[in-house]
């Protein structure tokens, strides 16, 4: 079923500070630009798991806009460092806010 929002929960520590393993990141898919800075859900291009990392550029080519990510903890991040800029269809949306969860001690 389609939805406008989508909730994911973050797993891991690539993110922090911004979020922390068992926040979640809630995310739509109504935006109508994306640039540098911004927070993105989308599926990684190696294995299509569902990650959440921050735009550091957009690389414009003939083929479209790509976008290269990096989470904010880059010592704890598999993300574009790894696997390469990705492409606007493995985004699943632009994230709006994250919700505290439960966090391990």
């Amino acid at each position: 079923m389609w939805t406008p929002i989508k909730v994911v929960k973050i797993s891991g520590n690539s993110m922090v500070p911004y979020a922390k393993d068992g926040d979640y990141a809630v995310s739509t898919k109504f935006f109508f630009s994306i640039g540098a800075g911004d927070v993105l859900v989308f599926r990684s291009p190696v294995d299509g798991m569902v990650l959440i990392k921050r735009v550091r550029s957009l690389e414009k080519s003939d083929d479209g806009t790509k976008f290269f990510m990096e989470g904010d903890n880059r010592m704890r991040s598999t993300d574009s460092n790894t696997f390469g800029a990705i492409s606007r269809k493995s985004i699943i949306g632009k994230v709006i806010f994250i919700a505290r969860g439960k966090h391990p001690e």
